[in-house]
């Protein structure tokens, strides 16, 4: 639905890229997605684990309420996730 018309019932009326939230103890904060490369076996003694982050945001049909979430910064995520699962 990354268009101008809702994939499932066609209408016009699509709210683009709004910002999903989730609640915290302090507040809501914006809803991303994680993904945490694994500790390689050679490392020495200082090693910080690396990761990559993507922000997720929703793609709402107005007419039938149709929602599609979609996820930012996908060849780093994509990345880090290769080297967990080769």
């Amino acid at each position: 639905m990354r268009s101008d018309l809702c994939s499932k019932c066609g209408s016009p009326h699509v709210m683009a890229g709004v910002e999903v939230r989730d609640h915290a103890r302090n507040g809501s904060l914006p809803l991303s997605v994680r993904v945490e490369e694994p500790e390689p076996p050679d490392h020495g003694f200082v090693w910080k684990q690396g990761s990559s982050t993507g922000t997720v945001r929703a793609w709402i049909c107005a007419s039938c309420g149709y929602t599609e979430l979609y996820t930012d910064n996908l060849a780093a995520l994509y990345e880090s996730y290769r080297k967990a699962h080769p």
